[in-house]
Parts: structure tokens; C-alpha cells; sequence
């Protein structure tokens, strides 16, 4: 009977119309006179408003209002496994993988037509490398034709089952433990020694800030193969700040090809540095995710052998990343003498032409009809920054630009 309110109430909270603790009092108000189980229902779907992720301060609610929920003959099987998914995702944030894994089951065996509780146990089978198990359930969301909610999801656990990407591991060995003997009851072996403690390549002594090359700019656009790369970083000093993520695609001929052999991509365990909140919220690239990631003078050798002597063409490189490649040559004793071309320099070049006053990699690519899918990750930013080089060097060709 308060359903409408309740929907406006959403909405409101939806456009930022109305605050948190606004919100939650008038969710209360519009459910009082609901029976019990269906109000804490709606108070906990109230939670669910954009997904099915439970913030911390929260959970508590859900825990202790959600068996009744389950149990009761009022509410449909889709409602009850909203909840499920939200009690599967939330016992997993707090390292409870058992409970995590009982919603688990029940969801995989029900099947849910909900795209967003399909996603959510995709991504929950992904984090536990049962990675048979994630591809069926991306695979139903794919037969449905509603697969733009998992685009960016399926990319990342594509990376993972690839090796390009490292798989899910707690940041603190407290929770590691909690996990890795999880696992072991999965019978999914994992090196538990595996993180930043264990027997890494020791770091080798550093090359001088005097001592490593200045980086080389190759001024004329007269390629169609190079490799073009991103880092993203702590932030924006590189003297202090530390790559959180490399990437680079290889392009031969002026052929982009998006398979294994012509990318790379690594997230890296920031040297002496922490994330910030705002640099997370920006890359979407977290503490957690880098915690047992390898070190940067594991992961550059692997880079240097990638590039090979190609130019290294990147979008604002010689006054950015250009100078972390440095700063990550100097930590991994390795120099590499590539040139960079910076695309930015030729997109100020053409600027009147490609009609656009925001000189952004994301506004840039949009000018010329180049989509980036996610900004800010470093191998969605080297693709575009591909494509936007050769688009340029087209129309440049047919006197468009």
C-alpha cells in the first residue's frame, strides 16, 4: 500500500534529492505499518537501491532481519534472492567465505532471471577461482542479451583466467589466512606464502637519478607499429608518488588486435606508497587489490621485454608517464632506451579540426568516435590512446584533419 511512496522515496535518494539518514528515516516511516517479515524487506531493499552490496555499517540489519525473510510464503523468489545476493556479497566483505558460500549454492542452484544476483555470483565464483563455474554464469547473462551490466566484469575475469590480471587475494595476512584455508577446503591450492613477505626477487640496487636517460621524444608521426602504453599511479609526483598499474597493446601495421600475445597488463604493489581514497574512487584500483600484487622492478623487466625497440606512444607521456617509466627503471636497475611519441602534442597540432575544448583522453577519443570503456584503467586508456593516434594519422591523410 506505501509502494509508490516507497519508489519516490528511492528516487529522490537516487538524484541526491534527499541524504542518507533522510533516506533511511523515511523508508521507516513509509514501511511502519507493514507486517513483519515484508517491512524489514523493504528496509533492506532500500539498502539494494543500485546494487547488491551492503555497506559495512549496515550489514548488522541484514544479518539479523534476514531468516524470516527467507522463510516467509509473502515474499517472491525473486525478493529472497535479492537478499540472498546481498548476505553472499556481504559475509564475503567480512571474510566470512562459509556463509559467503551457502548463499552462494542456493543462488546457483535457483538460477536467478536477475541479471545483477547473476553478476554478483559470477564475480563471488571469479574472487574464489572456481573459474568453470564463473564462464557458465556470464554465459546465461550473455544468452539473455542483457550483457551491458557485466561488460566491464567479464573483461576483468577474461584478464584473470588469462594471467594478465592477478586473481582475488585479501590485503591483511589475518584474512589471507581466513581465506587461503577456505580455499583449502575447496581443494584450490594456493601458495599461501604468495604476497610481498614471501620469497620475492629482492629489489636490486637502485640506478641514480643522474645516471638513467632522459627520456628521448620522437617528434614526427611517420609509424603505424608501436606499442602504446599507460601507468596509472598513486599520483601526479613521480619522484614520490608509485605505479599502481602498467599496461601496453602492440600495433603492427596499423592493425589493433586485442589478444594475448599483443597486450600486457600488470597491477603493481606500489613502492612505499598507499592508494588514497580519491585515487581508488578515480581508477577504481584499491590497496586490497594491489596488497599481493609484484613489486615494480618484478613486473618492468617483464614490460621491457614486451616493448621490445618499438616507440612508446602514450597521450601526455613526456610530461607524465614517461618520467614514472623512468622512476621504475631506476628502481629495477634496467634501462630501456625507447623513443615516446606523445599523442597529445598531435592532437594540439589538429585541435580546430577534431572540434573539441576539453583536451582529455576520454573527450578527445568521443570527438572522434572512439569510446573508452574504462577510463582511468591502464589498458582501456592504451587502447584509446591507439586508436585516437591512427585516427588522427587518417584523416590527416584525407585532408580531414
Amino acid at each position: 500500500m506505501n509502494k509508490k511512496n516507497y519508489e519516490d522515496i528511492i528516487e529522490q535518494y537516487r538524484n541526491k534529492l534527499i541524504e542518507r539518514e533522510e533516506f533511511d528515516n523515511r523508508i521507516k516511516d513509509v514501511t511502519n505499518n507493514l507486517n513483519s517479515p515484508m517491512r524489514e524487506y523493504y528496509i533492506i531493499n532500500s539498502y539494494l537501491y543500485n546494487n547488491y552490496y551492503v555497506p559495512k555499517d549496515l550489514r548488522k540489519y541484514l544479518y539479523s532481519n534476514s531468516l524470516p525473510i527467507l522463510e516467509s510464503d509473502n515474499i517472491l523468489v525473486n525478493d529472497k534472492n535479492k537478499v540472498k545476493c546481498a548476505l553472499m556479497n556481504a559475509y564475503f566483505a567480512d571474510y566470512n567465505y562459509e556463509m559467503s558460500e551457502t548463499y552462494a549454492k542456493d543462488l546457483l542452484n535457483e538460477f536467478s532471471n536477475d541479471i545483477k544476483v547473476l553478476r554478483d555470483l559470477a564475480n563471488y565464483y571469479t574472487k574464489t577461482r572456481r573459474y568453470d563455474l564463473a564462464d557458465n554464469v556470464y554465459k546465461l547473462i550473455i544468452k539473455t542479451g542483457d550483457n551491458e551490466l557485466i561488460n566491464n566484469d567479464y573483461e576483468e575475469f577474461q584478464r584473470i583466467v588469462n594471467g594478465i590480471k592477478n586473481p582475488y587475494a585479501p590485503a591483511s595476512n589475518e584474512n589471507k589466512e581466513k581465506y587461503y584455508s577456505f580455499m583449502n577446503k575447496l581443494e584450490i591450492k594456493i601458495d599461501s606464502n604468495h604476497g610481498k613477505n614471501s620469497s620475492r626477487i629482492k629489489q636490486p640496487e637502485k640506478i641514480k637519478v643522474g645516471d638513467y636517460p632522459i627520456p628521448i621524444e620522437h617528434i614526427q608521426s611517420d609509424f603505424d607499429s608501436f606499442v602504446a602504453f599507460d601507468v596509472e599511479t598513486t599520483g601526479i609526483d613521480h619522484s614520490k608518488d608509485a605505479i599502481t598499474e602498467i599496461a601496453a597493446i602492440k600495433v603492427v601495421g596499423g592493425k589493433i588486435v586485442e589478444k594475448k600475445e599483443f597486450l600486457f597488463q600488470e597491477l603493481v604493489h606500489p613502492y612505499k606508497k598507499k592508494i588514497p581514497k580519491n585515487v581508488e574512487e578515480l581508477t577504481g584500483i584499491t590497496n586490497e587489490m594491489v596488497a599481493e600484487c609484484r613489486n615494480i622492478w618484478e613486473v618492468f623487466p617483464d614490460f621491457a621485454k614486451f616493448i621490445e625497440n618499438n616507440v612508446l606512444v602514450g597521450y601526455n607521456c613526456m610530461t607524465f608517464d614517461s618520467k614514472f617509466l623512468v622512476r621504475a627503471g631506476r628502481l629495477s636497475n634496467l634501462i630501456i632506451n625507447n623513443q615516446y611519441f606523445d599523442v597529445m602534442h598531435l592532437v594540439k597540432k589538429y585541435k580546430k579540426s577534431l572540434d573539441t575544448e576539453n583536451m582529455t583522453l576520454v573527450q578527445v577519443g568521443k570527438a572522434l568516435g572512439i569510446e573508452n570503456p574504462q577510463a582511468h584503467r591502464a589498458l582501456a586508456d592504451a587502447i584509446t590512446t591507439a586508436k585516437i593516434y591512427l585516427k588522427i594519422i587518417e584523416l590527416n591523410k584525407k585532408g580531414e584533419c
